[in-house]
């Protein structure tokens, strides 16, 4: 998987710019470049109404790929059985502990979000026991808690893993604990009021 995440940093790099959302079918192209392991809980076509984000920040060593769809309920209910089965963990934005990838991280702060926050959260007993989880403000949802999802979503998380590239090649992420300093999760948020479901991979 190393190589992998490796690849994939340089096709981020080369195919966005840093807080620049991706249209149409632009977005499919580009993941399309990204090793299948990474990207394949991806759909492999746009349907209806839809939101993209490709964000590489490189001062603070995180990079992430979200894809918004919605559906009608019929499409939604088969595709929300089939993703259930390939997640290896469920949480709630509800949830009183979550392991959140730079939870204070929005679109205001989104390049200097280490500088100022409390780091007190991270010493919870509860996070050892949890898998990380995306911060969603790249999906523009009017919503306080830290994932920045609204409370009818749920999160699936398909694969969570410190296996990547040299370390040596990062800084020090002080918003995340010691044990997932750094790493890679990915999986889907999916919403049964609006049949919206947001694909998503994370690097950090």
């Amino acid at each position: 998987m190393k190589s992998l995440i490796k690849y994939f940093l340089i096709i981020l790099f080369l195919s966005s710019c840093n807080q620049q959302h991706r249209k149409n079918n632009q977005f499919l192209e580009q993941i399309s470049h990204f090793n299948n392991s990474i990207v394949k809980h991806f759909p492999s076509e746009l349907k209806g109404m839809y939101k993209t984000a490709i964000f590489n920040d490189t001062q603070n060593d995180v990079s992430f790929i979200m894809l918004l769809n919605q559906y009608d309920t019929q499409t939604y209910d088969k595709l929300k059985d089939s993703l259930i089965k390939q997640s290896k963990a469920k949480y709630n934005p509800k949830d009183s502990c979550l392991l959140v990838i730079n939870m204070y991280s929005n679109e205001k702060n989104y390049f200097n979000s280490f500088k100022t926050k409390d780091k007190s959260y991270l010493k919870k007993e509860c996070l050892k026991n949890k898998l990380p989880i995306p911060n969603f403000w790249a999906m523009d949802f009017d919503s306080k808690n830290i994932t920045k999802l609204p409370d009818d979503y749920n999160i699936y998380v398909f694969e969570a893993s410190h296996d990547i590239i040299d370390k040596k090649y990062l800084s020090k992420n002080v918003y995340m604990p010691n044990y997932w300093e750094h790493g890679y999760s990915k999986g889907v948020a999916m919403n049964d009021k609006t049949h919206e479901i947001i694909y998503w991979f994370v690097l950090w």
